[in-house]
């Protein structure tokens, strides 16, 4: 029981009820056999590769289970070309190690790896299929998964970490369920705003929001930007904290149109 591996599944199937993810996590448990394991399934919107992304970075890299944690990740929009597909081709996938023993296999698809990238010690293509199935994640990619997490590198081939964007900034990132905004705006650039209003503006839609020290910081009803409780230490001492825009007793989400991952976020102080 120590030694079991506990494995996440992010992927953008749908709810967690959709068959999608049972028909995976048994395909996986086959690839596993042998292995004292655990299988948990994790949902980001479709195509959503920001959700993905920051989803991973915020589990991974803040695990303390270093390699008895293995990541199975595919969200795959497919859109790294966008005429016809041959035999349901899409992008690669993925094999990552980061510094601190967590193991990652992803489709590199958008911003999928963009936040783990810097806690990476190595980024390398998996010598697998791309193509042949509309459902590679349940067909193709659990066999590759299985033999990493067997311990079988032999089917690594070249670094591809240039093949990862960077680090998105000032964008929405990941909508919780309370529908909170967890957004890459570095909070120390709302300092000389603090206690101030300002006038948000998201997805075409503007509401002023305050300023404040955290994110009960304002009356029932009223919108607040503030740090919020995610974020990760990279292994060269850099720390990455989010700001979170929230509508108390409300849903922010909803107020600015659910926006998706990857909208920018524009703020000016009315103060």
């Amino acid at each position: 029981m120590v030694d079991r591996t506990l494995v996440y599944v992010i992927a953008d199937y749908g709810d967690l009820h959709d068959l999608a993810f049972a028909e995976v996590t048994q395909k996986l448990h086959t690839e596993l056999e042998g292995v004292d394991s655990e299988i948990q399934t994790f949902a980001v919107p479709a195509f959503d590769t920001y959700a993905t992304g920051f989803a991973l970075a915020q589990t991974a890299i803040n695990s303390k289970l270093g390699a008895r944690q293995k990541f199975f990740v595919n969200t795959a929009p497919r859109k790294d070309d966008l005429t016809p597909r041959v035999k349901n081709s899409g992008e690669g996938f993925v094999y990552v190690k980061l510094e601190n023993g967590v193991e990652i296999c992803a489709v590199n698809s958008g911003h999928s790896l963009a936040f783990v990238k810097d806690a990476a010690v190595e980024i390398r293509k998996i010598n697998c299929d791309t193509d042949g199935s509309q459902f590679r994640s349940r067909d193709i990619f659990p066999i590759s998964f299985g033999k990493i997490v067997k311990g079988d590198y032999s089917i690594l081939g070249e670094d591809v970490r240039d093949c990862i964007p960077d680090f998105p900034s000032d964008v929405v990132c990941y909508t919780d369920g309370y529908g909170n905004l967890k957004c890459s705006m570095d909070p120390e650039d709302l300092s000389s705003v603090k206690n101030k209003h300002l006038i948000l503006d998201i997805n075409g839609r503007q509401s002023v929001a305050r300023a404040a020290e955290g994110i009960f910081g304002v009356a029932d009803g009223e919108f607040c930007i503030s740090q919020g409780s995610s974020g990760w230490t990279y292994p060269d001492g850099r720390q990455i904290r989010f700001t979170e825009i929230v509508k108390r007793g409300g849903n922010a989400a909803k107020s600015f149109g659910k926006p998706p991952g990857g909208l920018p976020i524009h703020w000016r102080s009315i103060e």
